[in-house]
């Protein structure tokens, strides 16, 4: 084991040397194909100056990518190979940029090369669609290697792989929707006329600024350079009346606090420049996985599917921690770590998220692992690796925009590397130094003090060790006269355990024979009872009663059979008399059925005769319906035709009769076919009749237009006639129909008659059988004797008698049992009695023994006694003590001659060591800072940085990727440094708010979108998203081994932590305060009017009337309210006082201010606070930072004031954004000490719409009442 002095003399960078490389990857497997060409390949290896014999080298192996297409029209298999550029020189001769790619189909197992292709260099070879291998190509026709064929099996092939990412992640299009809006914006450069800060400097105001209307539209969330500055300062949030509201980044406020601004031209410049190179890292990061280029294969699966399939955790030794960590941080430090794809830790506000992340960066880089610490804010980055504990394993490189990074991280940036490491070395190497120059007289004193101690102790060791021998002989004396005694007191023991035994068998033996006697005696006295001649005579004289009884009871049974039989004949006759009667019925149908001559006649005797209506009776009756219905229809045609001929005949007489002809008038009528139904003939010749009967009849055009009609109609009548038979057919079919119907029924009741019959039959068979078996039994009852002096219910009296008979009978048995008793007891009464003589002589036998036992016994006990006093002493752990002290003093002693010695050596080494530090050239620092970048094992940049080329080509591939504050990410940017990890570690809290979308929440910016386009595609996706965000998704469904819950918040005063407790209830572990005492450690040490030093949690209640209504800004959505900010107001004012009268109490520093968050669900709530703080307020004891909750998330401040706004009667009014529990969470969870709401309970704990909102206001009201910090504020106004 190294020294502390040898850790200084190694240098320190050759630690940093790594075992392996930091991305494995597993051996490449070798194979051997067989290959044929087509002529089409052999023609484009031609093109490509590729001789076919190079293919056929055996001694070495091609290196190529497989990658599989999908399967042709045959179902065979196809594939590209795609051969490394490193293989160009050896087929071609020459260096080329391009790889070759050889596209073959796997015919009868074995390779058939199509066509010969090159892919750009820009494309990447060994993505997770395809399989490095290496293939040696034979001019053969054995058949490809089996384990070669089922490797490409197993692969899926790239266009499916590629199609369902770009299905899957096309739910998350809408994000960059969202974010590419305007992004078509050119540079706007103008001048201004005037510039002023915020009272905290995070927000300049640029007036005059000389913009066209269009760009005053454009210019918001745009980027903003100010001449003479270097870098962004900030971004537009509010522009409008030549005026730009700028928020100001971290590094341009810090600058500004501490050296102010000067401008030597006022011009600025608004770009979106940074914005479109964000989203083109974005799509990237979408076109990077769609290609399978991310460092986990498996990293699509574990986005999109339902259930993530990770694999299970590897064994894992017990970790050493460097923080203090909680049973929750240990165990996601431990689940992190033993984690192989992805592991998820929720966070809720408080909860030591930044001190596991350290903790995982300081394990993974004991193993040798690089991390790359990432998140969506340059703020979470450095609040992480500003955590990390000064540690040797430890190389922490911050990259990104030096303005950008806080000052926690600047020291990790690339430039200040080499001399933050410089300093601290030198810093460490200088404390041993000076140390050390102290530490010579300091050992020569160390080693007389040893000496004296070693003389001093020596004498009463040599005594101990006499002692400790003394002892141990007496000891061994002990034992053995112990054993001898212990054999003894064996021999005493089993002696006494036989007197007992014995003694227990002679008194059982006495308790037996007791009991034989007295079973004697009762045995005894109950035959001496029982009579046994007069039980005999009683049982004989029962019987003979019972076989009188029975006999009797045989008769009557007889009797009632009797009457049972001949009732069963007489019913059998009386249906046979009934079947007769009934086939003379059907005899009588069948003689009569000649006679009938009418179809309703049949239809009745089919209903009397209950004859089934058969397929050929259906046909028949059928035929005779239609035939019915022909004949009724030729006939109805005909009576029509009877009407029209004479109509016709009469109006061609009339028109005859003045000379009109009226065969032309035929001609013309026929020349079109129509169809008339009766009614309309009917309809027709009463309108004719109609006609002739007034003055018209003698109108010639009107006779000629009706007779055309008649003649019409007759011909549509003659057509209809045409298509019938002659009325005689079907009057001769009638006839013929009617005969076989009358034929088919004889048949049928032929048929029933004959079934009748048979049952006839077996009812005879029946009646016979009953009457044969009747003449026996009338026998019998002839002979029975008559009985006329029986009881009533002979066969109770039977069974009473047996009854008496058995209990005779039983009587009988237990006399003959109890006599049997006697004689075996008294056998037995002998034998014990004989046993018992025996038991009582062993008694006194053992009596004897057991005396001369415990004589002996004594004369070792009185032995033992005289040791006692020698072996009382205890000098063993006096010796031991002595030695160990004697043996420390003696290593002790070596030690520091030992240190004596190299103490020189490691002074020279060290003081070299200074020297080299302290007067290290730039060129040394620089070679310092270039091997210190080199070894780097924890990287922190921003999630899209993680994107930008240069890091990518830097660092391609990490162990392990840890996501801060993944909550605020949005998926596409979260996917971007997943890309680069084998190892993924979430960490966020899905219970709190989703990410902000340039100064608007998603759920404002969707909306909008929505409204400007209701088609807008990602919609329902995106919704879908705002509901359970990728964090809340993965959480819940990942195995309770990849996740964990940090339960212990540091953060606030209990009385907070207990309003936000609701929101973490349905996790596995509760929320937990870890503050020990949390009245001490959270005292505001505020006291005023309304504020106690005993508040921790209050609400200052307002009215729910008109006065403190909310109200809506002119032009816009957003609300504010009035008489909330004069209630903040006052409130500021007062805290203010009472921070400055804690100053002169002594509670707080003179120079210490109280940091305060103001903040509201609602922006305009908030510009309107900031208003009135920067122009009405001085509060020179105070900090104030207002903000919208979404803002606030990731911060806290000793005192928050949340300003609630909605108050309201409205009947269809709501709260708003504040009914989102998450936004709540937040809001509440920013306070460490002191949270004061400003707002109406009764807004939100009754008029809320959903049952749910209302049910978590009413807990934090609830939580404030039970602590006493409800302030009501009585009605004033209005």
């Amino acid at each position: 084991m190294k020294t502390d002095q040898a850790k200084y003399v190694d240098l320190k960078f050759s630690q940093l040397q790594r075992t392996g490389d930091y991305m494995t990857n597993a051996q490449t497997a070798t194979y051997k194909t067989s290959v044929r060409l087509t002529k089409t390949a052999a023609e484009k290896m031609g093109v490509f100056g590729i001789s076919e014999r190079s293919f056929f080298v055996v001694d070495k192996a091609f290196k190529v990518f497989i990658e599989r297409y999908p399967s042709n029209a045959d179902g065979e298999l196809s594939v590209a190979l795609i051969l490394d550029r490193s293989e160009n020189a050896r087929l071609t001769g020459k260096e080329a940029e391009a790889s070759i790619v050889l596209h073959g189909v796997f015919t009868n197992h074995q390779l058939l090369i199509t066509n010969l292709t090159q892919r750009k260099s820009y494309h990447a070879l060994g993505t997770n669609w395809q399989r490095e291998a290496n293939l040696t190509f034979e001019k053969t026709r054995e058949p490809a290697s089996v384990p070669l064929i089922n490797m490409i099996k197993r692969l899926t092939p790239a266009k499916e792989s590629s199609d369902y990412v770009k299905k899957r992640i096309g739910s998350w299009e809408g994000y960059l929707k969202i974010q590419e809006r305007g992004m078509d914006i050119p540079d706007m450069k103008t001048s201004f006329s005037n510039l002023s800060f915020s009272h905290d400097f995070s927000r300049i105001t640029l007036k005059g600024c000389q913009l066209k209307e269009t760009q005053w539209k454009q210019v918001k969330n745009l980027t903003v350079r100010l001449t003479g500055i270097t870098g962004d300062v900030g971004t537009v949030i509010k522009a409008a009346n030549r005026t730009v509201e700028v928020e100001l980044q971290n590094y341009i406020v810090k600058q500004l606090r501490e050296k102010g601004l000067t401008l030597d031209k006022k011009e600025v410049v608004f770009s979106n420049f940074a914005a479109l190179s964000q989203i083109r890292r974005l799509r990237q990061g979408f076109a990077n996985l769609e290609k399978g280029l991310a460092v986990n294969p498996n990293l699509d699966r574990i986005l999109f599917e339902e259930k993530p399939p990770v694999q299970p955790l590897q064994p894992l030794e017990r970790l050493t921690f460097h923080n203090r960590l909680n049973e929750f941080q240990q165990r996601a430090v431990s689940g992190a770590m033993a984690a192989k794809d992805l592991y998820v830790i929720q966070g809720p506000p408080g909860t030591g998220k930044t001190t596991v992340i350290s903790e995982i960066c300081l394990q993974n880089a004991k193993k040798g692992l690089r991390t790359l610490v990432a998140s969506q804010s340059n703020l979470a980055v450095d609040n992480a690796l500003g955590r990390l504990l000064a540690n040797k394993d430890i190389r922490i490189l911050r990259v990104g925009r030096t303005e950008s990074i806080e000052e926690e991280g600047k020291k990790f940036i690339e430039e200040n590397v080499g001399q933050y490491w410089k300093d601290h070395t030198l810093k460490e190497i200088t404390a041993q130094y000076e140390m050390r120059e102290k530490r010579k007289p300091q050992l020569e004193s160390e080693l007389t003090s040893n000496q004296q101690a070693t003389e001093k102790l020596q004498p009463l060791y040599k005594s101990l060790a006499t002692a400790v021998e003394e002892k141990k002989a007496a000891q061994v004396k002990q034992q053995k006269i112990q054993q001898l005694l212990d054999s003894e007191q064996k021999k005493v023991d089993a002696l006494e355990l036989q007197k007992d035994k014995t003694t227990s068998e002679s008194q059982e033996i006495t308790q037996v024979v007791e009991k034989i006697n007295a079973s004697i005696h009762r045995d005894t006295a109950f035959t001496d009872h029982h009579d046994s001649d007069k039980r005999l005579q009683q049982e004989q004289h029962i019987q003979q009663t019972i076989q009188l009884l029975e006999r009797a009871l045989g008769l009557k049974r007889l009797e009632q059979d009797l009457v049972v039989k001949r009732q069963e004949i007489a019913v059998i006759t009386e249906k046979r008399d009934q079947m007769a009667e009934i086939i003379e019925q059907k005899a009588i149908a069948v003689e009569n059925m000649d006679s009938i001559k009418k179809m309703d006649d049949l239809l009745q005797v089919m209903k009397v005769q209950r004859i089934e209506e058969t397929s050929a009776i259906t046909y028949l009756v059928n035929r005779l319906e239609a035939n019915r219905e022909n004949m009724a229809d030729w006939t109805k045609l005909n009576e029509y035709n009877v009407l029209v001929s004479n109509a016709i005949t009469y109006i061609e007489n009339l028109l005859t009769s003045v000379d009109i002809s009226v065969d032309k008038l035929k001609k013309q009528a026929l020349l079109k076919t129509e169809t008339y139904s009766s009614a309309e003939i009917d309809e027709y010749l009463e309108k004719l009749r109609a006609v002739l009967k007034s003055t018209q009849r003698n109108d010639p055009t009107i006779l000629q237009k009706a007779l055309i009609g008649l003649y019409r109609r007759q011909h549509n009548l003659w057509r209809r006639g045409a298509k019938f038979k002659p009325v005689d057919v079907y009057a001769a079919e009638s006839k013929r129909a009617f005969d076989d119907l009358k034929k088919a029924l004889c048949e049928e009741l032929k048929k029933q008659q004959e079934q009748y019959r048979v049952w006839d039959e077996k009812w005879l068979e029946k009646q016979e059988k009953l009457e044969e078996d009747l003449a026996p039994l009338e026998q019998r009852y002839r002979q029975m004797p008559n009985s006329a002096d029986l009881p009533a219910d002979v066969e109770a009296a039977i069974r009473q008698h047996k009854t008496e008979l058995v209990e005779l009978q039983k009587e009988q048995a237990l006399v003959e049992q109890a006599q049997q008793r006697i004689e075996n007891d008294k056998a037995k009464r002998t034998q014990q009695l004989t046993l018992l003589a025996e038991k009582e002589a062993q008694i006194g036998k053992v009596d004897v023994e057991i005396q001369q036992l415990k004589t002996v016994a004594t004369s070792y006990e009185q032995e033992l006694n005289s040791l006692s006093e020698v072996l009382a002493l205890n000098p063993e752990q006096d010796y031991e003590r002595t030695a160990k002290e004697l043996a420390s003093l003696s290593f002790t002693k070596e030690s520091l001659k030992q240190e004596m010695k190299n103490l020189p050596l490691l002074q020279s080494v060290q003081k070299k060591w200074l020297d080299l530090l302290v007067g290290a050239s730039e060129h040394d620092l620089d070679e310092i800072r270039k091997m210190y970048i080199k070894h780097a094992n924890v990287i922190g940049t921003t999630c899209v940085a993680s994107a930008r080329k240069d890091f990518i080509d830097n660092y391609p591939e990490f162990d392990v990727v840890i996501i801060d504050e993944v909550s605020k990410a949005t998926p596409p940017e979260l996917l971007l440094p997943m890309l680069k990890g084998q190892k993924i570690i979430l960490v966020g809290d899905h219970h709190q708010l989703p990410p902000l979308l340039g100064n608007d929440t998603l759920e404002e910016t969707l909306q909008e979108m929505i409204d400007e386009d209701n088609g807008f595609e990602e919609k329902k996706e995106l919704e879908k998203l705002l509901e359970e965000s990728l964090f809340e998704r993965l959480y819940k469904n990942l195995p309770a081994a990849n996740k964990t819950m940090l339960a212990i918040q540091y953060r606030m005063h209990e009385d907070i932590m207990e309003t936000i407790s609701p929101f973490y209830r349905l996790e596995n572990d509760q929320l937990q305060c870890g503050i020990e005492d949390s009245d001490k450690e959270r005292d505001h040490l505020l006291e005023s009017t309304t504020v106690k030093r005993s508040n921790h949690l209050m609400w200052l209640d307002l009215p729910n009337e008109s006065a403190y209504f909310e109200e809506r800004m002119n032009g816009g959505k957003s609300l504010y309210n009035a008489a909330e900010i004069q209630e903040i107001r006052s409130l500021l004012v007062e805290l203010n006082k009472a921070a400055g009268e804690a100053k002169q109490a002594g509670r707080i520093a003179l120079d210490q201010q109280k940091s305060i968050g103001v903040i509201s669900f609602y922006g305009e709530q908030v510009k309107r606070l900031q208003r009135m703080i920067d122009q009405e307020l001085q509060l020179p004891h105070l900090t104030v930072r207002t903000g919208t909750v979404d803002r606030f998330q990731g911060s806290e401040r000793d005192i928050i004031v949340l300003s609630m706004v909605r108050n309201n009667q409205n009947k269809h009014g709501d709260i708003g954004f504040a009914k989102d529990y998450r936004r709540l969470n937040v809001a509440l969870s920013r306070a460490k000490e002191l949270l004061v709401l400003v707002g109406s309970s009764q807004m939100f704990t009754e008029r809320a719409k959903q049952t749910e909102t209302k049910k978590m206001y009413k807990h934090v009201l609830a939580v404030v009442k039970k602590t006493d910090g409800l302030k009501t504020l009585e009605s004033s106004k209005g």
